[in-house]
């Protein structure tokens, strides 16, 4: 997508440093990215006690990671009851994450370290849903790119031939004929500041592996691509592709997933996806015809907000899980 005219209220806004953002700043972001995602489908913002009550309302559940497992390096309170009811009633279970830096077998690690019954194949990342565009030519200037700068300070390059490891000197920032964001680990406003001024020299195709905002952590929200390339976009024109929730390959990945793991197909309207994101779990999922849980115990509304927001943005979740599963 190319900025245009008509964004320049975008280009004009105030965009919180790093260690200023809070939800507020978070949800504004995700605002001004807004016109890229699909359209919002209402639900009926249905209250629950915990998700292993409702569990009789579907019959295969789609997870996000970050915020709905695990909060940081620690585990949401109840995720393995959850797990253990899903299991003892036959609903098989698929994570779906918006993790690029690495392959999702690094995110099913950390889950089996953590003795949780979720198998390597049941593990989809935004990652994944890159790879598999790029094997089907879609877009095929990924796939064809003569060299592919893979962004971000902590990650495993792209598994192409033509990929260049990032390094922040100019060699790197001249000979990238495109850009792949896949993570934000370790990304620092030197290496943003190198990335906008490649891009203001030479507009290039960007290709984010990882559309979040924000992660949550125990005490703060760590910035992530989408977070960066909401500050690039105000300052250079270029054309960006977007991976992961909300868009809707993933999701198409994740149910096919499940479906293959499970060796029947489901009604979608039987599979919910359950996040803490309203612009990437709840508005992707609905998109897709999925019904959607909001979980507001733990991620992004923690601290609450989540009836503001909901009200603010017009996403409405099928369900809104306030406590813990």
């Amino acid at each position: 997508m190319t900025i245009t005219q008509q964004d320049q209220g975008w280009q004009q806004a105030k965009i919180p440093a790093p260690a200023a953002l809070d939800l507020a700043g978070v949800m504004a972001i995700y605002e001004m990215q807004r016109r890229y995602m699909p359209q919002a489908v209402s639900g009926g913002a249905r209250q629950a006690g915990g998700l292993i009550d409702i569990l009789a309302e579907f019959d295969a559940l789609i997870l996000d990671g970050y915020g709905v497992i695990n909060v940081g390096n620690g585990l949401v309170a109840g995720i393995d009851a959850l797990l253990g009811a899903a299991r003892q009633q036959n609903k098989p279970v698929v994570v779906l994450t918006n993790g690029g830096s690495f392959e999702a077998g690094v995110a099913a690690q950390k889950y089996a370290d953590w003795d949780l019954p979720i198998a390597a194949a049941a593990v989809v990342s935004s990652r994944d849903a890159m790879v598999a565009a790029s094997d089907e030519g879609a877009p095929a200037a990924l796939a064809n790119t003569a060299v592919i700068g893979c962004l971000g300070g902590v990650v495993t390059p792209l598994p192409f031939s033509h990929v260049q490891p990032y390094e922040n000197t100019e060699n790197f920032w001249q000979t990238a004929d495109a850009f792949a964001f896949l993570g934000a680990i370790d990304w620092t406003i030197d290496d943003q500041t190198a990335f906008e001024a490649a891009l203001i020299a030479r507009p290039r195709p960007v290709f984010v592996a990882n559309p979040d905002v924000a992660a949550p952590h125990e005490d703060r929200f760590s910035t992530e691509p989408g977070y960066w390339m909401a500050r690039a976009m105000q300052v250079a024109k270029m054309p960006v592709r977007w991976y992961g929730k909300p868009y809707r390959p993933a999701f198409a990945m994740a149910l096919d997933r499940l479906q293959k793991l499970a060796g029947r197909n489901f009604d979608r309207r039987r599979v919910a996806m359950v996040g803490d994101s309203l612009h990437t779990d709840i508005l992707g999922g609905g998109a897709a015809g999925l019904q959607t849980v909001l979980i507001t115990g733990s991620g992004l509304f923690r601290e609450g907000g989540a009836t503001q927001f909901i009200a603010a943005t017009g996403i409405q979740p099928d369900w809104i899980v306030p406590g813990h599963y």
